[in-house]
């Protein structure tokens, strides 16, 4: 596994460090600092002025640059596996995805800086633009991870299920989490609270295929030697994989999504945006690679 840890000095981007301790079969390790210089506009200070400021601007920004990452280096020398950094200079989400493409990165570790409450909208913030560009999995790291003993699974189908399946069978994590794989039935309660008519029968009838699909998942997830609990819940899915993680406060979600397209880039209404803005733990969104690791 080919993985790329963002730094940037946050705390998030710290807590994204110690995610790397948690990995196993990593490959290659590359951590990454992107300068995103400042654009001086100031005509009232003359050319030679703002030149020489741009210059002590970029020495300043370079310096800390190579301190956040030597810290980063510092709390990874005890891994094995080839590390390498890399100091950049540009838009931090292009100049990440442009390193994925040429390393052929398998997982990006990345702080989630810019979604909070009050930003989790704008689509320029580093690590949604990463996650909505990115060919390979995300991890966008929220809080400290520094156990791996439970794993929240919500799966949404088939294309879950084989996503997920591939994912586990490499193994990636040192620890043997015990997997939550939960199924949501998309029966928002608000409808049958309103009083409008379903069939019981109906509704017990999406019960048991929802239990039917996540034993069979439960089953081929077993069969990679981990521990695994199946549950199925009825609502709306986000809301619904929400109040779960609230009552079960596991230490990572993982959640299948699709490649990126033109559509899903700007629909922040699909399930797994939802969870990753509004859970507080961090969000692990894997996608299909197709790659021997």
């Amino acid at each position: 596994m080919r993985v790329l840890l963002a730094v940037d000095g946050s705390p998030h981007s710290q807590h994204a460090v110690e995610v790397v301790g948690q990995l196993s079969s990593v490959k290659s390790l590359t951590v990454v600092h992107v300068v995103n210089l400042p654009r001086l506009t100031y005509p009232a200070l003359g050319p030679d002025i703002t030149k020489d400021l741009a210059m002590t601007i970029e020495q300043a920004m370079r310096e800390e640059g190579e301190h956040i990452l030597k810290q980063a280096m510092a709390h990874l020398s005890y891994h094995n596996a080839p590390v390498s950094k890399r100091l950049e200079i540009g838009s931090p989400a292009d100049r990440i995805l442009t390193i994925v493409e040429e390393e052929k990165t398998d997982l990006i570790l990345i702080g989630a800086r810019g979604l909070g409450e009050v930003q989790e909208v704008i689509f320029g913030s580093v690590s949604h633009r990463v996650l909505t560009h990115a060919p390979c999995s995300v991890c966008i790291v929220k809080s400290p991870v520094a156990k791996l003993d439970d794993i929240l699974l919500p799966i949404q189908g088939e294309g879950d299920e084989q996503t997920a399946v591939e994912f586990f069978g490499n193994h990636p994590f040192k620890s043997t989490a015990e997997i939550t794989v939960f199924n949501v039935v998309p029966i928002p309660r608000s409808i049958l609270r309103a009083g409008v008519s379903a069939s019981e029968t109906k509704i017990q009838q999406a019960l048991e295929s929802a239990e039917t699909f996540t034993d069979h998942v439960v089953g081929k997830l077993k069969a990679l030697h981990y521990s695994v609990i199946g549950r199925v819940g009825m609502g709306s899915p986000a809301e619904t994989i929400l109040e779960q993680e609230g009552s079960t406060n596991p230490d990572l979600i993982v959640m299948g999504t699709h490649n990126p397209s033109i559509l899903s880039r700007f629909v922040l209404g699909s399930v797994s945006h939802t969870v990753l803005h509004r859970s507080t733990h961090s969000v692990l969104l894997i996608r299909p690679t197709g790659k021997e690791n």
